[in-house]
């Protein structure tokens, strides 16, 4: 009978393992081997491994193990993966200058959103302007109020505002130091309407005393401004003994400081003489000496040497009684030392 392939290879597996089993029992009956010996013998092996090999045969009822495909490492694989090995330690490099790159682009975008909405807003402005400085503003209409010295066509003709002009073609600024430029004027307040009314609202100055010149009177107010050049004298008191300089008494300017300061006297002296009825009578105030103040009362023919503004309460008080007392008589009245009230009649 003919023998298959499988049955001669288990023929050769059941052999090798009796002689192996043989070999055993009379190694152990032999002596030691030398070292010459045991080279032949591992030589053997080889041999024997080489005739078998169980990698490339096919054994029965035994499984095939898997082999695993590794490729031999060429000499360029070796520098791709120095070169790879490179990269990755300059990545950090990189990493850096993304950062900053980033950050260069968040700037960028900040600044052109910013001069986004700088030009927007400039276009709303320049179109609002445009719009404003249209025929749409025509001034149609100029009302003023609250004046009583100065007429209202002097007014408008000081503002130097006219009807078709576009209103908002001059400022405020402008306007009020155009009316102010008359003295009497003090303050104004302007009002602009959609409707093409603008309405100018006067606060005046008033007249509450004079200086006496030579053949004329300026008129002042309690701000201590000079109003008006006037040979006409107005029913307010006169003022003498003032300080300014002549040439200075213009319409427009001011008091110096010291008659300012003997000016706020005269004030306290005038206010408080209301209260006891006699601001009226007083027509003249000497203002010469700050502690010899003298009151010219005209229509009772008599002078007061009210010295200075302490206790002037008390002091107009009892002028006012002796005025009362001495009705008809002209003379003088002062106070002693003690604050006592004296008349002095003229003889």
């Amino acid at each position: 009978m003919k023998k298959s392939k499988g049955q001669t290879i288990d023929l050769l597996y059941v052999n090798k393992a009796e002689n192996n089993k043989k070999k055993t029992k009379t190694d152990k009956n032999k002596k030691r081997p030398s070292k010459k010996e045991k080279t032949k013998a591992k030589k053997s092996k080889n041999n024997n491994n080489e005739k078998i090999n169980l990698d490339k045969e096919i054994i029965i009822g035994l499984t095939p193990k898997p082999t695993e495909n590794k490729k031999p490492e060429n000499k360029k694989t070796k520098k791709n993966n120095k070169k790879s090995n490179k990269k990755n330690k300059t990545k950090p490099k990189k990493t850096q200058k993304n950062k900053t790159n980033k950050k260069q682009t968040q700037k960028q975008k900040i600044r052109n959103k910013i001069i986004k909405w700088v030009v927007i807003l400039l276009l709303i402005i320049t179109a609002i302007t445009l719009f404003m400085l249209s025929s749409i503003f025509n001034i149609k209409q100029i009302n003023v109020t609250n004046n009583s010295k100065i007429t209202s066509q002097e007014i408008i003709n000081l503002s130097t505002l006219q009807t078709g002009v576009n209103m908002f073609k001059t400022t405020n600024k402008t306007i009020k130091n155009a009316i102010k430029t008359n003295p009497y004027v003090d303050d104004v307040k302007i009002t602009r309407n959609i409707n093409g009314t603008i309405t100018l609202e006067i606060s005046e100055r008033t007249v509450t005393y004079m200086l006496k010149l030579e053949d004329t009177y300026a008129y002042i107010n309690n701000q201590g401004y000079i109003l008006e050049i006037s040979e006409k004298q107005a029913e307010v008191p006169v003022i003498l003994g003032y300080k300014t300089p002549k040439d200075q008494i213009k319409p427009g300017n001011r008091l110096i400081e010291e008659d300012l300061l003997k000016l706020q006297d005269i004030i306290k002296i005038v206010e408080t003489a209301k209260n006891v009825s006699l601001s009226d009578k007083i027509t003249q105030i000497d203002i010469t000496n700050t502690n010899d103040y003298i009151l010219t009362l005209s229509k009772e023919s008599k002078t007061v040497r009210i010295g200075d503004t302490t206790n002037i309460n008390i002091k107009l008080g009892l002028v006012n009684i002796i005025i009362n007392e001495e009705k008809g008589k002209s003379g003088e009245i002062y106070f002693q030392n003690d604050g006592k009230a004296v008349f002095r009649e003229e003889v």
